[in-house]
């Protein structure tokens, strides 16, 4: 028999598994989707001034040295043909991988190759877990009716949604527009928020950061 704290711990672990996602690994090959923040150090480039990487819903990312780290430091970000990118959006998710890039001195310094930017949009504090999001399309004859499917980023674990909160984000009427027809897409929407409960037995998906597909910056 499980006891009441047994209970109470099962019970966390599940909502913090619906709140935040499962923790994410960097893939051995191939690409991830990564979180990419501009670098503001003021030192000499290419040692400072490009951007901070990290693996969506992960704890540490593999960096082009095989080092696992809490995030990694990039020099330039390439697209796949090796072009230089002027400067990506600030904490965008974009798909790529890291590598190891020119040396500089006696170091090697990483880049980060970039097939998709997808940028952030919205005014609330953002939290939980990122997620793929969109509409399976299901029809049912009552509610709550568990249409939405939200798909752990860089990972496999799913949840289902009767409900999307776009609006929780803060973003634009225009923006939370496009976060819609990207839900009623094969690709979905891509997002940060959390799970809640709802009066009819049903589950709502908050999103507090929505990511819109942006064109890559050409240098």
């Amino acid at each position: 028999m499980v006891s009441r704290v047994g209970l109470l711990a099962i019970l966390l672990a599940v909502a913090g598994v619906a709140a935040s996602g499962p923790t994410a690994r960097t893939p051995p090959t191939g690409t991830a989707m990564f979180v990419a923040r501009n670098d503001m150090r003021l030192c000499p480039s290419p040692l400072c001034g490009g951007y901070w990487v990290a693996l969506a819903n992960g704890v540490r990312t593999r960096c082009g040295d095989g080092q696992r780290r809490t995030s990694c430091y990039v020099a330039q970000a390439l697209d796949r043909n090796g072009k230089q990118l002027a400067s990506l959006t600030n904490d965008a998710l974009v798909r790529g991988r890291i590598e190891r890039g020119r040396r500089f001195g006696t170091r090697r310094l990483d880049r980060l190759v970039v097939s998709a930017q997808y940028a952030p949009a919205g005014s609330a504090t953002p939290g939980g877990g990122y997620y793929r999001v969109f509409d399976t399309g299901i029809v049912c004859v009552r509610a709550p009716c568990f249409t939405y499917r939200a798909q752990a980023v860089n990972g496999s674990s799913k949840v289902t949604a009767s409900g999307v909160d776009l609006e929780a984000s803060g973003a634009t009427a225009v923006e939370v527009e496009r976060a819609r027809s990207a839900v009623r897409t094969k690709d979905g929407l891509y997002a940060r928020g959390r799970f809640a409960p709802t009066p009819d037995g049903g589950r709502v998906f908050r999103a507090l950061r929505l990511y819109l597909r942006a064109p890559l910056p050409r240098a």
